[in-house]
């Protein structure tokens, strides 16, 4: 029997991200991603209709992930990957959320290419970059890699958040998927995991057992590193405090959030490495008419959305402030 090909599964929880789901997609398939699993809970923007229409087409996998349970749905959806046992041991999988796009940059830019740059890593933190909103105030249907294209230098310590990382490992090394890094090891130490940084460059031994963020030591872009878009445009960023993230609600996210996650010092152009590849995977989902017209639906409801928080003193009265921010 010919021995397995190890995959490359992502899997992602998501809430209300209609407008960006096909780009989303299509980058990940772009970089050559062999299953992408979405667990949606609690939308209300048109994407579980489109979800589903990409189900049926075989383009990715849609679970319902809502419940009335009081359990983060990221950690659920994480919980019930597992248990489907979508993955072999020998499988990479990727946890990312919906505003990250992995960015490689060598070889010919795919997951692939990746891991044969580093043979023996069987773990590969990727670090966040943080990209901010480039003086973008108004919302439009376009790749958000085309739009947002200024982020933070690769050297920024603080705030914490900019060097966030996510975790792509082999399936049988640990029994549950932590935001960040997976958990519950079924090996026995560092030796074993292989666990190299973006540069490919070996993880502190520390991080075994716990750690979610790239540190001085620990901190590399050479090979891959996750373009983190938790912004958008000034319009949008009224529809996420609105629906709020997975593990907080929208109070917290006010000028204090946009301003520590608004980075434009340096333009960074890299991932457009994938842009023709990307194009090619979003016209052939869109050539499905009712991706196209479901695609639409979910971006007229945002600009609608849009429109209703403008007109609220409290959304208008932050608006102000963030237009204003970026302009100072």
């Amino acid at each position: 029997m010919a021995p397995h090909t190890p995959r490359f599964v992502i899997v992602t929880p998501m809430k209300d991200e209609g407008p960006y789901i096909l780009e989303w997609v299509a980058h990940n398939q772009a970089i050559g991603a062999d299953r992408i699993v979405v667990f949606s809970n609690d939308c209300s923007d048109g994407s579980d209709a489109l979800l589903d229409r990409l189900d049926q087409i075989g383009a990715i996998t849609h679970v319902d992930n809502t419940s009335t349970r009081p359990v983060s749905p990221q950690k659920r959806a994480y919980k019930r990957f597992l248990k489907m046992n979508i993955a072999t041991d020998e499988d990479w999988v990727i946890p990312i959320d919906a505003d990250e796009h992995i960015n490689v940059k060598t070889g010919d830019h795919s997951l692939q290419a990746l891991v044969d740059a580093v043979p023996d890593a069987r773990m590969i933190s990727m670090t966040w970059r943080l990209f901010g909103n480039a003086g973008v105030e108004t919302y439009r249907d376009s790749f958000i890699t085309d739009q947002f294209r200024r982020a933070a230098p690769e050297w920024m310590p603080r705030p914490p958040q900019a060097w966030g990382f996510k975790t792509m490992f082999k399936r049988g090394l640990w029994d549950f998927i932590g935001v960040h890094r997976p958990k519950r090891p079924r090996i026995f130490g560092m030796e074993d995991a292989h666990w190299v940084n973006g540069s490919g460059q070996p993880m502190p031994e520390r991080y075994f057992t716990g750690q979610w963020r790239s540190m001085r030591d620990s901190v590399g872009y050479d090979l891959v590193q996750i373009n983190h878009y938790a912004l958008k445009s000034c319009e949008s960023y009224l529809v996420k405090k609105m629906r709020g993230r997975a593990h907080h609600t929208g109070d917290t996210l006010g000028l204090d959030y946009w301003t520590m996650m608004n980075h434009n010092a340096e333009e960074d152009s890299s991932l457009d490495a994938v842009q023709p590849r990307k194009a090619k995977k979003f016209a052939a989902l869109m050539a499905d008419p009712e991706v196209a017209r479901l695609h639409a639906a979910c971006c007229e409801l945002h600009t609608q959305r849009i429109a209703e928080l403008r007109k609220e003193p409290e959304t208008a009265q932050l608006l102000t402030s963030l237009t204003t921010a970026h302009k100072a």
